[in-house]
């Protein structure tokens, strides 16, 4: 009974001073709390963002949720068929899509031939794909940057990577004066072939980047690839979670070590390069993020030493009639922390309601992805309890500088 009466008279107390002080200067110290815990959320929400970003654009457009490729070793994923019949039984896949990859070269040669000046000539990675299916896999047509989807086995898809338009840093291996409706000649060994640009492809990730898209029937009859192999199968699932993907691919584990190849989750199949990235960046962010708090600290100390030496003399009265020190420090703990509260609720309807929708909406257009504002309820949570105990801090110092006084000369003034 005797804390919570210490308390009440403690909150008492701590009501008093903020009723007490000025509107503006209350005004102020809100807005700097807020704008702290914004400066903790989003700068690391939007390095979070940067990763994610990359990495759900690398799931949806090229790995799906699942992706089989050959075991280490080994060229190409055999028994094609009889793994595609083996999955198409399971109903927990929604689409899938068969790619087929090898080296090629091609080649705009000159309108008009001269001596000395040799094909417009480079090599390439030539992906063989039924481009109905693979547009429902990882959506291919969105990278459209010129032209039409192909609608004929005479048409490819050409990335960016090898346009010397897109790539101009690349000139030397890249084909000039080539945009849609031309005819390229696509050369693999002693056969070629003329087929016409129906597209050009333009990503933010060099799996489209480096590829022309070909009809995987095309494919065959121009490379004479058994279509018993092939290199890539990219499949998705109905809302998957990663215990769902994990169960899948141990269910598909004896089935593709028949066909010599792996299945690798999204994630896995993108390696060690995301998860290093991720925690550097969450590095970055704490660092400027301790600086944004350890500001916001400082302010708020500040604002409450100043407030305590005004109130001196009332605090030498207060100690003089047996309100007890530690009483006192804990109403300043409790302004500093009601501070704290209102920019964190402040704060976290900017950030909720306004910043997220709108990054969503609008993601910041960064050169390998389009960054989105990640952050998480567990996230937003340890930022309020770190912005908290900072507030806590920046309370208590100042009145226990103050509150240690003896109660004469606080009364004095001395």
């Amino acid at each position: 009974m005797k804390l919570l009466k210490d308390f009440k008279t403690s909150f008492f107390l701590s009501a008093r001073q903020i009723k007490g002080a000025n509107l503006w200067v209350n005004l102020l110290i809100v807005f700097i709390m807020t704008v702290t815990f914004l400066n903790l959320v989003f700068i690391s929400g939007i390095l979070d963002g940067i990763v994610t970003g990359a990495s759900n654009d690398l799931r949806e457009h090229y790995s799906g949720d699942l992706i089989v490729t050959p075991i280490e070793n080994r060229e190409n994923i055999t028994q094609t068929f009889r793994l595609r019949d083996e999955l198409d039984e399971r109903s927990e896949i929604k689409e899938k899509t068969i790619r087929r990859i090898t080296g090629v070269q091609i080649e705009k040669e000159k309108e008009q031939k001269r001596p000395n000046i040799t094909p417009n000539k480079i090599n390439a990675t030539l992906t063989g794909v039924n481009f109905e299916k693979e547009n429902s896999v990882t959506d291919l047509s969105k990278f459209l940057v010129k032209g039409d989807y192909p609608d004929g086995r005479n048409q490819i898809l050409i990335g960016s990577r090898y346009l010397s338009e897109y790539e101009s840093a690349l000139d030397e291996s890249s084909l000039d004066n080539v945009s849609i409706e031309d005819k390229v000649k696509i050369t693999y060994g002693s056969r070629s072939k003329q087929y016409e640009v129906a597209g050009i492809l333009k990503a933010k990730f060099n799996e489209i980047n480096s590829r022309v898209f070909i009809d995987s029937k095309e494919f065959k009859t121009l490379t004479g690839r058994s279509r018993h192999l092939s290199d890539e199968i990219a499949m998705n699932l109905e809302n998957p979670t990663d215990e769902q993907l994990q169960e899948l691919q141990t269910k598909l584990l004896p089935i593709t070590a028949s066909s010599d190849s792996k299945v690798e989750t999204w994630r896995e199949s993108q390696g060690q390069f995301f998860d290093d990235l991720s925690t550097t960046f969450q590095l970055l962010g704490a660092v400027i993020g301790g600086i944004g708090i350890t500001v916001a600290s400082i302010t708020l100390f500040i604002v409450i030493f100043i407030n305590a030496i005004a109130r001196e003399r009332y605090i030498g009265i207060m100690k003089a009639i047996g309100i007890r020190s530690g009483i006192i420090k804990i109403s300043y703990v409790l302004q500093s922390m009601f501070y704290a509260a209102i920019g964190s609720a402040a704060g976290f309807s900017i950030l909720w309601f306004v910043m997220i929708p709108y990054f969503k909406d609008n993601p910041i257009d960064f050169p390998f992805s389009d960054g989105i504002l990640d952050v998480t309820p567990e996230g937003i949570a340890v930022r309020i309890a770190v912005l908290g105990v900072s507030a806590i801090i920046a309370g208590l110092i100042p009145a226990h500088l103050i509150v240690k006084k003896n109660a004469i000369d606080s009364l004095l003034g001395r």
